[in-house]
């Protein structure tokens, strides 16, 4: 059985990729101990598509 999500926002029920928006070009930050920043590969940002309400990344 396939799972679903919840979005938190706006409480729409998401079982597929058909219900998500997915916007391009997120970078994955993270801050080195000396403070300088490392970019990482940019991800998908997926976002409910009644509310626009950010559900997750692709990895």
């Amino acid at each position: 059985m396939a799972e679903s999500l919840t979005c938190p926002e706006c409480g729409a029920e998401v079982a597929s990729a058909e219900q998500l928006v997915a916007e391009h070009e997120v970078t994955e930050v993270e801050v080195d101990e000396d403070g300088s920043l490392n970019l990482f590969e940019n991800r998908d940002l997926f976002l409910c598509k009644d509310c626009k309400n950010p559900l997750g990344i692709r990895q």
